[in-house]
């Protein structure tokens, strides 16, 4: 089997990395290695599918913005072969809240959002009660509302992706890769579980949180690991105001779900690893106190639904890499490590790594500084703020 580019991984950052490529023309023959086709233990399935421009460095509001412009289009560009798709599109905005002492971080990072163009709003006591009455805000410092931001339905928006995809010419292997063959320091070909070798010219790791496994293959490490966070659906009787997408200090971020809500408090310095057992008290004694003190309204909730899914954690500094491998294999290049922003970021990085493979640089979003040089030499760059 013998392909131009291979991808390694085809969850949402692989998928749209294949599209990118593919619909240039110029990229050759293209195959997605996936072990999980059906996707059951896919963080995208399992993510919230938010997207917002509330992000204190330019990349990551950047990468946003383009997957806004895209995702807002998503229904009509990418329909395969006359089948509409639908990724339920939902702009009705996002509200991070100061409940910890960090306002004056939120307030810096707005006035450089206002700087590169993001429509937010600084919101004090008043004005938050006046457009959210429902929220209790006695503790809260001030919030920022940004209106233009959204969420999808994320696993839509993955198979969007791979049916455009492979209506492109894009192969799909269900595979599970076991070893490299690397000579002359590049990869010359990737042998699999059940025995096909799969070879190529250009190799794109972007396997989310199964990185940091396959990177073994390459006698390369990067911190990247699995990070296990639960989630809940949960309905409300009490009438409530339209809500945004809710993020406060305290970890605590939910939205509205068809007739309910979605949401959790993930636990950024929980133990990395595989872990798919659901608390059994963790809603009760930690997320639903948590909702009940900011939604009053809410402390009838009835739980319907948990389930946990994993980020691609980086551990060096939260956010993703992305471009070559600073040394060899010099042929390989990175998406990884997105740690919970795949789906937001997921067609920005489609379209930065075919502006590598294709021309060599990027063209429309610098992202330099979420290069690999970074992972080898430690040096983290960080958010500020709410991750």
């Amino acid at each position: 089997m013998n392909y131009d580019i291979v991808i390694i991984g085809g969850g949402i950052i692989g998928s749209s990395i294949a599209y990118h490529l593919a619909r240039d023309g110029r990229a050759g023959t293209i195959a997605v290695i996936e072990r999980d086709i059906t996707y059951s233990k896919a963080a995208t399935p399992r993510g919230s599918g938010g997207i917002r421009q509330l992000f204190s460095l330019p990349e990551n509001i950047e990468m946003a913005r383009y997957g806004l412009d895209f995702y807002k289009q998503f229904d009509q560009t990418m329909s395969s072969k006359g089948d509409q798709i639908s990724i339920s599109f939902r702009r009705q905005g996002y509200l991070f809240v100061s409940d910890a002492g960090n306002e004056k971080v939120m307030e810096q990072n707005f006035h450089n959002q206002q700087k590169m163009g993001v429509k937010a709003q600084l919101l004090d006591k008043t004005n938050l009660e006046q457009l959210f009455p429902s929220i209790y805000n006695n503790d809260v410092k001030l919030a920022v509302y940004s209106p233009d931001d959204a969420w999808i339905d994320g696993y839509s928006a993955l198979n969007g992706f791979k049916s455009k995809a492979r209506e492109l010419g894009v192969t799909y292997v269900s595979e599970e890769i076991k070893s490299a063959d690397i000579q002359n320091k590049k990869i010359k070909s990737l042998t699999c579980q059940e025995g096909p070798t799969v070879k190529g010219e250009v190799f794109i790791l972007a396997a989310g949180a199964w990185s940091g496994e396959i990177t073994k293959y390459f006698d390369i490490n990067i911190p990247v690991e699995p990070m296990s966070r639960e989630s809940y659906f949960f309905l409300c009787n009490e009438e409530i105001e339209p809500l945004p997408f809710i993020k406060t200090e305290t970890d605590l971020a939910f939205r509205p779900e068809g007739n309910g809500f979605t949401g959790g408090m993930p636990d950024w310095g929980v133990k990395g690893g595989w872990n798919w057992e659901l608390s059994p008290t963790r809603f009760e004694d930690t997320v639903w106190p948590s909702l009940a003190h900011r939604i009053p309204a809410m402390e009838t909730i009835k739980l319907e639904r948990s389930w946990r899914g994993h980020y691609a954690r980086n551990n060096l500094d939260y956010n993703a890499i992305i471009g070559p491998w600073a040394t060899d294999p010099y042929n390989l290049l990175i998406a990884t490590g997105f740690s919970g922003h795949g789906i937001m970021h997921a067609p920005a990085t489609g379209l930065a790594i075919s502006e590598l493979v294709l021309e060599g640089r990027y063209k429309t979003i610098d992202l330099t500084r979420f290069g690999t040089e970074r992972i080898v030499a430690a040096e983290p760059y960080r958010e500020s703020g709410i991750v």
